[in-house]
């Protein structure tokens, strides 16, 4: 599914009006692409194996992705829960010498994360949430040494699955009655447990209402993640353009 990084259907959570004050409950849900890069970095026997997509290489490579999102407000409280899942194959020259020509990498990557958000600011001139709750990884990592001749080919896998306690923050603030920027942040794992030695993602991004329901975003965002996998340490980040569609309702 080539393009489906871009044409992914999604619903993902954005910070959006402010909150109306009758304790109503409100919902809000977008469509989005991430034209995301992906950078592995994967310890092996023979040393560390190192690949770096471009998006268009994505598209290559991209066997299929999707994101999704959504969002219940009441009042200052929220609760956010989003998917992002992608299944991709990449390869490149090797840098562990002539023994070997190439090096292929599949990975699958599936994030679930649930969050409760609480608005310790609310203004006028802006919003600000402090978020908590978890993120759950199930990811699937093959890496094959191709061979050049002699010795045969090598694979090493590494399969896991595991939940990050997260914490972080949001804010919107409006520019004028049509323009607003959006941003959040939070990090995760910790090594507590099986968690994640360090896991953490950023967006920040600039957005314009076309009317009480429907507005478009635009910003930067990266995922980061540094974990041992099957005993081989690994990192895996994720970073790119994200535009969306949010819809309230």
């Amino acid at each position: 599914m080539r393009h489906a990084m871009i044409a992914a259907c999604a619903a993902l959570s954005f910070p959006t009006a402010a909150l109306a004050q009758s304790g109503e409950w409100e919902y809000s849900a977008s469509i989005y692409g991430w034209f995301a890069t992906l950078d592995t970095s994967v310890e092996t026997p023979l040393g560390t194996v190192e690949t770096e997509l471009s998006f268009r290489d994505i598209l290559d490579d991209l066997n299929i992705a999707l994101f999704g999102a959504l969002e219940a407000r009441r009042g200052a409280w929220s609760f956010i829960g989003d998917l992002n899942y992608a299944d991709l194959s990449s390869e490149r020259a090797t840098p562990l010498g002539a023994a070997f020509s190439r090096a292929e990498v599949d990975t699958r990557l599936a994030v679930i994360s649930g969050s409760a958000a609480y608005a310790v600011l609310d203004t006028p001139e802006a919003r600000v949430d402090l978020t908590a709750g978890f993120r759950f990884y199930d990811v699937d990592l093959d890496t094959r040494l191709v061979a050049a001749g002699v010795p045969a080919d090598q694979t090493f896998s590494s399969s896991e699955s595991w939940f990050d306690p997260v914490i972080g923050v949001r804010v919107r603030a409006p520019l004028s009655p049509d323009w607003f920027i959006n941003a959040f942040a939070d990090v995760g794992g910790f090594g507590i447990g099986n968690a994640s030695d360090l896991s953490w993602q950023a967006y920040g991004g600039l957005g314009y209402r076309f009317n009480e329901r429907w507005s478009m975003q635009g910003g930067y965002r990266h995922l980061s993640i540094e974990k041992d996998l099957g005993g081989r340490d690994t990192n895996l980040d994720l970073s790119g353009l994200l535009v969306g569609a949010t819809v309230e309702f």
